[in-house]
């Protein structure tokens, strides 16, 4: 019986999950699935673009909350996507490369901008809005993410920061933004 994609990824996530991105290598992953590395090129072209769908997966199942408020669902679905990275490790940096190199297909950002765009948002402000959240979600994690491994392996002493305090601190700012660039909005309308 072959392995499927799913199967792959799943493999993927559970070397992220025990080990870290450098261990994450084609070889590696090769002999999780019980094939050899060049099989697992059938299903993904290269290295990278099996990362792009692994970020894909990883983010499959953060929603933008369409049943809450447009600022409601734009802070529900940064909670949710920080859930989703902080539930394996080195998954927000797996993301990042991800989306700079354009081959995720998840486009989180651009639902984002959407729903920001969908509650009175201009389109500018509302990319804006996308970018800030994806960004302060994706950048906190990593450095959360980096700073959990180099305590686990006594590099660092704790740091007794409160990430979860950052974070949400930070994207309250970012909402009341959004909520200030639509308040001109509407009084710049004709």
């Amino acid at each position: 019986m072959g392995n499927t994609r799913a199967d792959i990824l799943h493999a993927a996530r559970a070397i992220l999950s025990d080990h870290s991105l450098a261990d994450l290598t084609m070889r590696r992953l090769a002999t999780e699935v019980g094939v050899r590395p060049n099989a697992l090129y059938w299903h993904f072209p290269n290295k990278q673009s099996m990362l792009a769908a692994l970020a894909d997966d990883l983010l499959a199942d953060v929603d933008t909350a369409a049943d809450l408020s447009w600022d409601d669902g734009l802070r529900a679905t940064a909670v949710g996507m920080r859930a989703a990275l902080l539930a394996v490790p080195d998954s927000a940096e797996v993301v990042s490369s991800a989306w700079a190199s354009g081959l995720a297909e998840n486009d989180l950002a651009g639902r984002l901008s959407a729903r920001a765009l969908d509650g009175g948002l201009s389109p500018a402000a509302a990319r804006g809005v996308a970018t800030g959240i994806c960004q302060l979600t994706i950048g906190l994690t990593i450095e959360e993410q980096t700073r959990s491994q180099m305590e686990r392996l006594g590099v660092i002493g704790p740091s007794g920061r409160d990430f979860e305090a950052e974070f949400t601190e930070a994207l309250e700012v970012i909402l009341d933004g959004a909520r200030a660039a639509r308040r001109a909005h509407d009084v710049g309308a004709p």
